[in-house]
């Protein structure tokens, strides 16, 4: 064999076992599909990015409880098919919807590597095969909340107010309102919205 096939082959082979490559899980839906079987949602501000966790300060449980004013999530390493810590900046203000750890397998925890863990028994697992996540600035939720497609993190719709996504969570705002609310057209909102100031003035 020619040492340039050779290489390829070694190359390709490398890709297809690589990290990368590891991790297959089916999409979950967006946020709204994937909010009823998710006992945890809460919105937070991160505080620490560490190996691949993130220690997010809780400023409202939005569904379940936490009982903690900081909870430690614990992103992508290997196949967990998990959230990458990457996307996510010190200070950013999220929405997560959270999976508990209730046991940490045998190969979970390496010692000589602290900071890449399966996770803590009591901490929370970010999935990232859905839209387990959405940003939140000044008050306004973006990202997959409703109907977006497979693996898009950053659809065109228009972001909704953190009450109304809120509002939906407890049952008070219904999926067609919420639904609505995403297909207001970005123009349209930002004259509504200074509207709204000039009259306040």
């Amino acid at each position: 064999m020619q040492a340039p096939l050779r290489q390829a082959i070694i190359l390709l082979l490398g890709l297809i076992t690589s990290p990368a490559w590891a991790c297959s899980c089916l999409w979950q839906g967006s946020f709204a599909d994937i909010l009823a079987n998710s006992t945890h949602v809460v919105h937070g501000s991160i505080e620490t990015i560490k190996g691949n966790s993130i220690d997010i300060r809780v400023i409202a449980n939005l569904k379940g409880d936490t009982y903690f004013d900081t909870v430690r999530l614990w992103g992508n390493t290997g196949d967990l098919c998990r959230a990458e810590v990457d996307q996510f900046d010190l200070d950013e203000e999220w929405i997560f919807a959270l999976t508990k750890i209730d046991e940490v397998p045998s190969d979970g925890f390496n010692p000589m590597t602290p900071n890449l863990s399966f996770g803590r028994v009591g901490d929370y697992a970010l999935p990232g095969c859905g839209g387990y996540f959405l940003k939140v600035h000044d008050g306004w939720v973006s990202g997959p909340i409703i109907d977006t497609t497979r693996w898009d993190f950053e659809p065109d719709i228009t972001p909704v107010l953190l009450r109304l996504l809120a509002g939906h969570i407890e049952g008070t705002v219904s999926r067609q309102e919420l639904k609505a609310a995403t297909e207001v057209d970005p123009a349209l909102r930002e004259l509504m919205i200074n509207t709204r100031l000039h009259i306040k003035r």
